[in-house]
């Protein structure tokens, strides 16, 4: 094997070197300078991506916090809004019980009323027939006839006398 003759050591030791030389000055020149921009270009991005996440952290924390805060006031405002429509409800129970009691009320004064004026009525009836009976029994008795104007007198005092004497039942 010719490497590992010794009469070709000092050449394949020159070729060494020289190989390694060019290819230091070529990747010292070129290449590495490549490697190193785009290594620092990177770098560059990385930093600015995470600077761009942080940022982001902090909007979404800030986004967090305003919403919580919004959820908050939401809250507040429909317990204010549902203590108002339950303070309404309320005072509109009492305004037509108010007015449902009212016109009960009217209702049982205009109910005294029908009556009151029913029991005029019937009175007026059974002194009417009453006096006619009176007058009936009355010709029967005496064989003459009384006229209405004299028969409504002799009822209306015996009406009178009635009320100023009740009879007493037992």
């Amino acid at each position: 094997m010719p490497q590992f003759d010794t009469t070709f050591f000092s050449s394949q030791i020159f070729w060494t070197i020289i190989s390694f030389v060019l290819l230091y000055v070529v990747l010292g020149r070129w290449l590495l300078p490549r490697i190193a921009t785009i290594l620092q270009q990177r770098t560059n991005l990385i930093k600015a991506e995470i600077e761009e996440a942080r940022q982001q952290r902090e909007e979404v924390e800030e986004i967090k916090l305003d919403y919580a805060e919004k959820l908050s006031n939401i809250d507040s405002e429909a317990k204010k809004l549902f203590d108002e429509s339950e303070k309404r409800i309320v005072e509109r129970r009492s305004q037509l019980m108010g007015e449902w009691k009212d016109e009960m009320e009217r209702k049982k004064q205009d109910f005294r009323e029908e009556a009151e004026v029913a029991r005029q009525q019937a009175i007026r009836d059974i002194r009417a027939q009453s006096s006619d009976l009176i007058v009936a029994a009355a010709e029967k008795v005496i064989h003459q006839r009384l006229d209405k104007s004299q028969a409504q007198q002799v009822l209306e005092e015996a009406i009178e006398d009635l009320e100023k004497h009740p009879i007493k039942k037992d």
